[in-house]
């Protein structure tokens, strides 16, 4: 939801001067293809209509002042440079400085802006804040300093950057692609330098519903860093870096005698192998209109992430997790899909329904969870832009 009104008289509460101008980023829907990216897999990836507006006012002093409701404030001048430093830790002024250290990097200009910023993307809703975050920061960057537009690629690529380096975050390009890209895209990360981004569209029934769980995404690094650490050991089995660089035949004729990995790495790479044939087929069924063939995909890919990838919640902490939110919530879906949303073990699920289910599940799910963790969602296209 933009929210331009809001940001737009509250930034002299916070920066004590008028707005010049104004932006918006939205986040992301992974549609399917769970944790197959940092393999070189394939993925369905779209923009959502939840994100962040910022009302901005040029600085000549250098200085980056940030003000995120919600968030500490995140203050820096370029005089000092742009290294990351421990103080930053995991926040926006790490964020901020990545972006933007990468870009002065690549010979963009940088410099100095007020920036106030609200949010309509909920605590774990597991749509990538933080690659909103980057991106919008990446767009006011080059609105007001170079007035030209950036690729959207070379936008997701600086965001990553960010998350990786400055935030200290193992995160693939797809939460990236979703934020800079808008629109509903297949990615083919075969070469992760240059992925393939085809758009495609999006002409299904269906009500995307996410809920949020309550649970948080804190303290999780180490589970989201195990999922890419168990496939690569598989693939390493093979003499391979990447389980894209090994045939799938080779794979499942060889998985019962591999020895030195654990029974998780094996469960978890038979998911990668079946979850980018997951994709092709959602990829076909969307080009081909073919909706039966897309909700199968989705359903048997919500199935693999709880049964052989299991990042539905955290071992041994079933109450409050996405799992016990599917399985709550599986009797009101009707004909249409559930399935864990993002990187999972806590925060949101996502919903795809017919039209004739969504009063159903949203009232059961509000006597589980309350309203306030419902969204009703859309795809949005687009990414990041210039508001006023």
């Amino acid at each position: 939801m933009i929210l331009l009104d809001s940001v737009w008289e509250n930034f002299h509460n916070h920066c004590f001067e008028d707005p010049e101008r104004a932006y918006f980023a939205h986040g992301r829907l992974e549609i399917v293809g769970n944790h197959t990216d940092h393999n070189h897999g394939v993925c369905l990836v779209s923009g959502v209509d939840m994100g962040t507006t910022a009302a901005v006012r040029k600085r000549d002093d250098g200085v980056v002042n940030i003000v995120s409701k919600g968030y500490a404030p995140a203050e820096f001048s370029l005089s000092e440079g742009l290294a990351v430093t421990e103080q930053d830790g995991h926040s926006p002024l790490s964020l901020a400085k990545g972006v933007m250290a990468k870009m002065a990097e690549l010979g963009y200009k940088v410099g100095g802006f007020d920036a106030y910023m609200e949010s309509d993307i909920f605590h774990g809703a597991g749509v990538s804040s933080s690659a909103c975050f980057e991106s919008l920061v990446a767009e006011i960057v080059m609105d007001v300093y170079n007035d030209s537009p950036m690729d959207p690629l070379l936008m997701a690529k600086i965001s990553q950057y960010s998350e990786n380096v400055y935030f200290k975050k193992p995160s693939g390009l797809l939460d990236q692609i979703g934020a800079c890209y808008g629109g509903l895209v297949y990615v083919d990360f075969l070469d992760p330098s240059e992925p393939e981004v085809e758009p495609l569209p999006w002409s299904f029934p269906l009500h995307p519903i996410l809920l949020n769980t309550g649970g948080s995404h804190a303290g999780l690094t180490p589970l989201y860093a195990a999922i890419p650490s168990d496939m690569k050991s598989v693939a390493a089995c093979f003499g391979k870096e990447f389980l894209r660089d090994l045939a799938p035949e080779e794979f499942f004729a060889r998985v019962g005698e591999l020895t030195g990995v654990s029974e998780l790495a094996k469960l978890r790479a038979t998911h990668y192998f079946e979850e980018n044939k997951r994709v092709e087929q959602a990829r076909v069924a969307l080009k081909s209109n073919q909706l039966d063939s897309f909700l199968n995909a989705l359903q048997e890919s919500g199935r693999s992430s709880s049964s052989l990838l299991q990042n539905t919640m955290v071992p041994g902490r079933y109450y409050g997790s996405p799992q016990e939110a599917i399985d709550r919530l599986l009797p009101f879906v009707g004909k249409g899909a559930i399935r864990v949303m993002g990187g999972g073990f806590a925060g949101s699920v996502i919903a795809f329904l017919f039209p004739r289910d969504v009063k159903m599940f949203v009232e059961a799910a509000k006597g589980y969870y309350g309203a306030a963790s419902l969204r009703d969602v859309n795809m949005e296209e687009g990414g990041p832009r210039r508001l006023r």
